[in-house]
């Protein structure tokens, strides 16, 4: 789950709230969503999940899910059409989306292609593959590595020129072209001194990759996707110039507001795909093969991680949750100014996922919930606990640079929440164990040698973030 941050998008604190998607970045709430009546997996009826994930917002949104070899579709409209129709396996019967962030996977794709064929390697540098094309980048920015970039361990910012989200962000998407492109990388403002940095998203850090493997060979990122994914693998539906295709574009929406297409230049290697949810289960399908499949060993690459990631791990530009030694996830988001998409890889099923909505205010929230309570369950039997316990939860622990757990008691209860959002009761679940049990989230507390805490660890839809205790418990006012 990244996508546009701020307004348009909020990024998950732990990985099942949705709401970074233009690959994602913000931080998402502990409240749970209203839930569907019956519990979703990804063994659902896709209509069923198209339904859900729409909600009452308009538009148009069809989801594809393959299960070994078969593939299903549903499909959800607001409002309704007059005549209903199913949604086709054969693309040209299906509504066409943008895929936002989920482009990112696809740039991720060529690195892995690249590495592969031993073009280039991860370790190589952003002056390495610069020289002789660009000239004033600085030396910290130089020194960057290909493996930095598509993990957004490169301190890169979102975006160039101190842009972070609004109307600025739509503009700088549109308006950069290469020498722009190149001449805001000569000026940027990393995040830290030096890379890597604690993963953070970049939209301009996946630009970079991608416009530096077209410099690589000579070419446009655009042309490497057709040639190297797009084309061998029959995606017909999926490009970036929609030609006669414009006719099957989903009409775009932010609520109830009509929306423009959002067509960009520089940074399309991180967010400028349109396509079908045939083509992406047909990509899907590609990358569940394997090595022995139609993309080779970069199937197995792309999903190799590679650095740690908001609790878990990614790899080539794909989110990781789940065990090493345990059943996996792989997925990432989107969002653009009308759209929002879902893409996610279950290889231990041999399933696969994708959410293809024209409404970026789509709530996707309660699908991806359902799927991470699903494969990641925690315990939710309450156990009772001694009132006058609870007080030995209460405090701060901080789980990253920006993110703060708070913990306070009322009325008995525990209550918890992340920094400037609001709280949430706690059910105790077992000792020093405590869950939300809507999302399928547990904390579990740790006690130092005198028999204080001093610690909890947060786990949920397959991702743990560890925090320790920095302050006293806030104080709640009625």
């Amino acid at each position: 789950m990244r996508l546009l941050p701020s307004a348009w998008c909020r990024r998950w604190l732990a990985p099942w709230l949705l709401a970074p998607w233009l690959a994602g970045a913000a931080s998402a709430q502990l409240v749970p969503p209203s839930a569907p009546s019956a519990p979703l997996s990804l063994a659902s009826d896709p209509a069923v999940l198209a339904r859900t994930a729409l909600g009452a917002e308009r538009g148009t949104l069809v989801v594809g899910v393959l299960r070994g070899d078969k593939a299903g579709y549903g499909i959800a409209h607001n409002p309704e059409p007059l005549v209903a129709r199913a949604v086709a396996p054969a693309s040209a019967e299906q509504p066409m989306f943008e895929i936002g962030s989920v482009t990112k996977v696809f740039t991720g794709l060529l690195l892995a292609q690249a590495v592969e064929r031993g073009d280039v390697a991860l370790d190589d540098s952003v002056g390495k593959l610069l020289a002789g094309h660009a000239e004033g980048v600085p030396p910290a920015v130089a020194a960057i590595t290909l493996r930095q970039l598509v993990t957004h361990t490169g301190c890169l910012p979102v975006m160039a020129d101190g842009v972070t989200g609004g109307a600025a962000l739509a503009e700088q998407f549109r308006s950069f072209d290469l020498p722009m492109f190149w001449a805001a990388l000569a000026r940027i403002r990393l995040t830290g001194v030096a890379a890597p940095c604690e993963a953070r998203y970049s939209n301009f850090g996946m630009a970079l990759l991608g416009q530096l493997l077209a410099l690589r060979y000579g070419t446009s990122w655009g042309e490497l996707v057709r040639a190297r994914i797009t084309e061998p693998l029959g995606m017909n539906d999926t490009v970036i110039p929609l030609g006669d295709k414009a006719s099957r574009m989903a009409p775009p929406f932010a609520g109830d507001q009509r929306q423009r297409r959002f067509d960009m230049l520089a940074y399309a290697p991180a967010s400028a795909l349109r396509s079908t949810a045939a083509d992406m289960l047909a990509f899907s399908r590609a990358v569940l093969a394997g090595a022995h499949g139609p993309l080779g060993p970069a199937a197995t690459r792309l999903l190799t991680p590679l650095a740690r990631y908001e609790g878990a791990e990614i790899g080539y530009a794909v989110m990781v949750r789940g065990p090493e030694t345990g059943r996996r996830t792989y997925y990432h988001a989107g969002v653009t100014e009308g759209y929002r998409t879902l893409w996610l890889l279950a290889p231990d099923t041999g399933e696969a996922l994708i959410v293809l909505a024209s409404n970026q205010r789509a709530p996707l929230q309660p699908v991806m919930l359902a799927i991470g309570k699903s494969r990641y369950p925690v315990p939710t039997a309450e156990v009772p606990i001694d009132p006058k316990r609870l007080a030995d939860y209460a405090g701060e622990f901080r789980v990253g640079k920006a993110q703060v757990l708070g913990f306070t008691v009322r009325d008995g209860r525990l209550l918890a929440r992340e920094s400037g959002k609001g709280y949430n009761g706690l059910t105790p679940t077992g000792p020093d164990r405590f869950a939300v049990t809507a999302i399928g989230a547990q904390f579990v507390f740790r006690r130092g040698d005198g028999g204080e805490v001093n610690g909890v660890t947060l786990t949920q839809g397959g991702s743990r973030l560890e925090g320790r205790r920095v302050g006293a418990a806030a104080v709640l006012q009625d």
